[in-house]
C-alpha cells in the first residue's frame, strides 16, 4: 500500500528530434505511453517529474542543449529521481557521454533505474545494469550515425544537382506553382529590392541608412517582419543572389536564376569588406555621429616610450562651465568588460581634430596622386577584376580537390604542391581585392553631383560618404595629448573660421598634435 502511495522518485522523460517514424510518433504520446506504464504498475504521476525536449536530437551528432535533459539531471542531483522511464533508450541518450553521466550520477545520488515502458529494466547499480544499458546506447548511436552519415550524403548530393536546401523561403525567390522539391523561382517585386540595395551598396552607401529606409518605407523581409543590419548583410553575402547553390564552402551552378551577375557579387564582397563600412552595422546610432570612429587612436607615450596606441571611444561628455555635454574623443584605461584598455591621458574635443583632419583630406584629393583613381575605364576594369577573382576561386576549388586523387594518379597533388599552389593563388587573390577596394572607393569620389565642388559635396553629404573617401587616403589618425593653453584655431583671418564656427568653434586648440597616416 505505501509503494502504490508514493510518487516521488520516479520520472518520465519524452523526447523528440527530426528522426522521424520511430516507435513515438511525438512527445505528447510519449509522456501518455509513460502515464500509462505507471497505472499499470499502480504508481502515482508527480507532473513536477515529467521532462520533455521537442525537436532536439540526443546523438553525438547534434549540437543543440536539451533543457528538459538537464532539468532531468538537475532533478536526480537533487535526490528526487530514483528511476526515469522512457519509451526506448534512443529516446533518453544516444551516445556515451550521456550515458556515463547518468551511471556516475547512480554513486553520487539516490538514482538507480532507467526503466523502458514495454517493462525492460536497467539496474545501473549492478554491472549486468549497466552493460546492458550501454549497448543498447551504442546501438542506438551506431543507428544514429548511419542516419547522420545518410542525411549529409543525400544533402551533399542534391547541392550537387543545384537544388535548393529547404527551411523558410529565401528573400528574392518564392517556390513554382507545381514545382519539384528544391526549385525555385524569382520573385520580381524582392528582387528589385535586392538590385536596388546592391547599386547603392556599390555606389558607397552605408549599411544602416539603408535598413532604415526599408523600414521606413515599410518593405517587409521574406517573413513579413522588419529589416536589421544582419538581415541585409546576409542577404547580399549570399551567393544564391548569382545563381549558386553553397554547401560546406563549395558552391555548385543551382537551378534558379541569378538576381544578380556574378561580376557583381564578387564587387559587392570587396565593398562589404571595407573597414568603415563593418563597422557601422553593430554600433549605436551615437557613435556614428563621429567622422574618425575605428581610425583614430591614442598618442600618449607610456613609461617605455612608446605611444599608447589604443582606439580612442567617441561620446558626448560634459565637463566644468559647460552647460551641456559634447561630443569628444576618450582614451578610456579600461573597457567595458574591466579589462586594460588604454593609458587615459587623451580627451579631446571632436570638433577640432574632425575639421583638421577633413581639411587635410580635402586637400589630398585636390592633388594629382588620386586623379587616376577615378579613371573612366575604372568600371571595366572593375569587371574584369571580379572576374578574374571568380577564376582565381575556380582554381582553388580545383586545387583542393585536386588532394584527394588516390596515390600514384598523375592528377594527386601531394601537400607541399598543393601549399605552393594555394598560397600562389590566394596571393594573387588578395592582390585583385585590393586593386578593386581602391576602384570601388575611387568610384565613390566620382559620384560628386554635378555643379559641385568636391568640397561642397563633402559639406552636403552624409557620413557614410565621408568615411569613404576618408578610408581611400587614411591609414588612422594619432592624437596626441593637448596642454592647456591660449592658442586659438582657426585664427578669425583663416578660411576655415566659417566652418568652425558652425561646428561651435573657433577652440583652444594646437593642430599639431594630430597625426595623419597616409595610404599614399
Amino acid at each position: 500500500m505505501v509503494e502504490t502511495l508514493k510518487a516521488v522518485g520516479r520520472a518520465i522523460y519524452a523526447r523528440l528530434s527530426q528522426d522521424r517514424g520511430r516507435m513515438s510518433e511525438n512527445v505528447d504520446i510519449q509522456i501518455a505511453d509513460g502515464q500509462d506504464y505507471f497505472a499499470d504498475q499502480g504508481w502515482l504521476i508527480d507532473e513536477r517529474l515529467i521532462f520533455s525536449d521537442n525537436d532536439i536530437s540526443a546523438s553525438i551528432f547534434s549540437d543543440k542543449e536539451r533543457p528538459g535533459w538537464l532539468d532531468l539531471l538537475a532533478a536526480i542531483r537533487a535526490g528526487l529521481v530514483q528511476l526515469v522511464v522512457v519509451t526506448e533508450v534512443a529516446r533518453l541518450c544516444r551516445n556515451l557521454a550521456d550515458a556515463m553521466e547518468l551511471i556516475a550520477l547512480t554513486k553520487e545520488t539516490t538514482f538507480t533505474t532507467v526503466e523502458l515502458t514495454n517493462g525492460v529494466r536497467y539496474n545501473l547499480t549492478t554491472v549486468q545494469g549497466y552493460h546492458d544499458f550501454l549497448k543498447a546506447v551504442l546501438d542506438a548511436s551506431g543507428e544514429s550515425g548511419k542516419s547522420s552519415v545518410r542525411l549529409k550524403r543525400r544533402k551533399r548530393a542534391r547541392a550537387k544537382e543545384g537544388y535548393y536546401n529547404g527551411g523558410s523561403r529565401p528573400y528574392g525567390y518564392r517556390k513554382p506553382e507545381g514545382g519539384a522539391t528544391g526549385t525555385l523561382e524569382v520573385a520580381e517585386s524582392e528582387a528589385a529590392i535586392i538590385r536596388e540595395l546592391v547599386e547603392r551598396l556599390l555606389a558607397g552607401e552605408m549599411v544602416m541608412p539603408l535598413v532604415a529606409e526599408l523600414n521606413d518605407r515599410k518593405v517587409p523581409t521574406a517573413a513579413g517582419g522588419r529589416w536589421w543590419p544582419t538581415t541585409v548583410m546576409k542577404l547580399v553575402t549570399s551567393p544564391r543572389i548569382k545563381g549558386v547553390r553553397s554547401h560546406l564552402g563549395t558552391e555548385y551552378p543551382a537551378t534558379w536564376p541569378a538576381i544578380i551577375s556574378p561580376e557583381e557579387f564578387e564587387r559587392l564582397q570587396v565593398v562589404l569588406s571595407d573597414n568603415m563600412r563593418q563597422l557601422n552595422t553593430g554600433r549605436r546610432y551615437t557613435r556614428r555621429s563621429y567622422l574618425l570612429t575605428g581610425l583614430i587612436e591614442c598618442g600618449a607615450l607610456g613609461a617605455d616610450g612608446k605611444p599608447c596606441g589604443a582606439k580612442l571611444h567617441p561620446g558626448a561628455t560634459k565637463v566644468q562651465r559647460e552647460e551641456a555635454p559634447r561630443r569628444r574623443y576618450r582614451c578610456f584605461k579600461f573597457d567595458s568588460t574591466g579589462q586594460p584598455h588604454g593609458c587615459g591621458k587623451v580627451f579631446r574635443l571632436a570638433g577640432p581634430v574632425e575639421l583638421a583632419v577633413s581639411e587635410a583630406v580635402l586637400t589630398a584629393y585636390e592633388g594629382e596622386d588620386l586623379a587616376a583613381l577615378i579613371a573612366p575605364d575604372a568600371p571595366e576594369e572593375l569587371h574584369e577584376l571580379a572576374a578574374t577573382l571568380g577564376e582565381d576561386k575556380k582554381r582553388l576549388e580545383q586545387a583542393s580537390r585536386d588532394r584527394y586523387w588516390r596515390r600514384g594518379d598523375p592528377l594527386r597533388l601531394e601537400e607541399g604542391q598543393f601549399l605552393a599552389i594555394q598560397a600562389e593563388i590566394k596571393d594573387a587573390m588578395s592582390a585583385v581585392q585590393r586593386r578593386m577596394a581602391r576602384l570601388e572607393q575611387g568610384r565613390a569620389l566620382a559620384a560628386i553631383p554635378p555643379g559641385m565642388n568636391l568640397r561642397q559635396a563633402w559639406d552636403a553629404a552624409d557620413l557614410g560618404w565621408r568615411q569613404t573617401i576618408l578610408s581611400l587616403v587614411v591609414v588612422k589618425v594619432i592624437l596626441y595629448p593637448g596642454y592647456p593653453g591660449r592658442r586659438v584655431w582657426p585664427a578669425d583671418d583663416s578660411p576655415l573660421f566659417e566652418r568652425a564656427k558652425a561646428l561651435g568653434g573657433p577652440w583652444c586648440f594646437d593642430p599639431s598634435k594630430v597625426d595623419i597616416q597616409w595610404k599614399l
